[in-house]
């Protein structure tokens, strides 16, 4: 633990929390060494807390986990690309999971703010005697697994995150199909201890077609799970859900979704689009999807994503573009998790025109959407210096999705280190930030990766 940190503004009284961030162990968002073993090493938890208006201190913590984390029943729990979380206390201290989970699951874990529970899920790439299916699990708000269901898919796809609505779960599948080759291991699907080779073993399977699935959250599905299920979860609710709406989509990739919510007959989500490649069009089928650099870092078939509002009503499905800037890593105030909201944040990316750099991917700044009005205002670091994930954190009195504080890391490559911004989100874009936080000389963020906030009254 280091000393209070020093600050350039004053911190609002009322954001009172530990926020902690997970990624690689290097500011660009690779692994300083190549291999799977050293990819498993490059990950880092680090958490900085904030207390009566001072940055009271900074801690750090290694992690084989390097995609996401967050906070559940008085827990921090890290994510890999796939795998079972790894379990820290609030200060970071190393302990044994106890989610109740024996399968992998994806790093997008979705939480419900009406119940305090969370939606879990992960592929299961089949076997020679058993095709693919989806999990789904649920979390109730103590961290019991309540709920586990299984849908049986026409192949294993890559699927990092999903929609979840009160009364919805929706996933996305793309053109994209497992690989043994990339993932290096060809025994046993449930092996707990194997690394693969790359974080995302999959390739692209150009022509394949485009499905949405939508399932009723209350679909307890069938007696007892599909075949192939051995190493699941039993005696939750365990079955396969024979309730699912397919729905036909062009083909596409989705690697975030910002929100989703009902509306009526309607599911309505937000989600980052990318292009794929389209058959007969030369792409690359024994590497994976994204490059070693991760998501927003590299780019996908060519490409970066920008922002969708897909309508889902019945059998159909309606496109639309909130705006034409690209943007990763979107976020939205979690009290309005599964429910209806008006305001996301996200990065800003754009490709990198400097041969020099070894990037693929610029991060310009941040972008804050008013998705009633299809309103965007961006907001620039600085020169030399590179925003990350946004998250909202809402004022003690704030009423809406606007009225609180937007944290993001920044590194500043001036002098070699990150920044904990504090933006006021209701004036965003037309105010300097309220407060900048700087970390020890040493510590150096990566750009990638995901983000939470604790409360404080979560833990005190």
């Amino acid at each position: 633990m280091n000393p209070p940190l020093p600050i350039d503004g004053v911190l609002p009284p009322d954001l009172q929390g530990t926020l902690v961030r997970i990624g690689p162990g290097t500011p660009g968002g690779g692994a300083a060494e190549d291999g799977a073993e050293a990819r498993a090493r490059s990950g880092a938890l680090h958490a900085i807390e904030i207390r009566d208006g001072a940055a009271v201190s900074y801690l750090t913590e290694p992690s084989s986990a390097n995609a996401n984390v967050f906070w559940h029943a008085g827990k921090v729990l890290a994510l890999a690309e796939s795998g079972l979380p790894q379990q820290f206390s609030r200060l970071l201290t190393p302990e044994e999971f106890e989610g109740g989970l024996r399968v992998p699951i994806a790093s997008h874990v979705r939480r419900d703010a009406a119940t305090g529970g969370r939606v879990l899920f992960g592929v299961e790439r089949g076997t020679e005697e058993a095709p693919p299916f989806l999990r789904i699990g649920e979390w109730d708000v103590s961290g019991a697994l309540v709920r586990h269901r299984e849908v049986e898919l026409e192949r294993a796809t890559w699927q990092h995150d999903m929609g979840v609505t009160a009364d919805h779960l929706v996933f996305i599948e793309s053109p994209t199909e497992f690989s043994e080759a990339l993932y290096g291991y060809d025994s046993d699907p449930d092996e707990q201890e194997w690394t693969p080779e790359v974080a995302v073993p999959f390739r692209w399977d150009p022509g394949a077609p485009g499905w949405v699935g939508v399932l009723d959250r209350t679909d307890s599905g069938g007696s007892g799970a599909s075949g192939g299920s051995g190493g699941g979860v039993g005696g939750v609710g365990e079955g396969t859900a024979t309730g699912v709406r397919w729905v036909r989509l062009d083909p596409c990739l989705v690697t975030h979704v910002l929100h989703a919510h009902d509306d009526g007959d309607a599911v309505v989500l937000y989600v980052c689009r990318y292009g794929v490649p389209e058959q007969g069009q030369p792409v690359d089928l024994d590497a994976s999807v994204v490059g070693p650099e991760g998501i927003g870092m590299s780019l996908i078939a060519g490409g970066l994503p920008i922002l969708e509002r897909w309508r889902i009503v019945g059998d159909r499905l309606e496109r639309s573009q909130v705006d034409d800037r690209l943007v990763e890593y979107p976020t939205s105030d979690p009290e309005c998790d599964a429910g209806p909201f008006r305001y996301g944040y996200g990065v800003e990316v754009a490709p990198n025109r400097d041969r020099s750099a070894d990037r693929e991917v610029d991060h310009v700044g941040l972008l804050r959407f008013d998705v009633a009005r299809d309103e965007v205002v961006a907001w620039n670091p600085g020169q030399y210096r590179t925003a990350g994930e946004p998250l909202f954190v809402r004022a003690v009195d704030g009423r809406s999705d606007d009225e609180g504080w937007l944290l993001t890391m920044v590194y500043d490559a001036a002098r070699g280190a990150s920044d904990l911004y504090v933006l006021d989100a209701s004036s965003f874009g037309r105010r300097a930030p309220q407060a900048v936080i700087h970390l020890p000389e040493s510590v150096a963020l990566p750009f990638r990766s995901h983000g939470t906030w604790i409360d404080a009254a979560r833990y005190r």
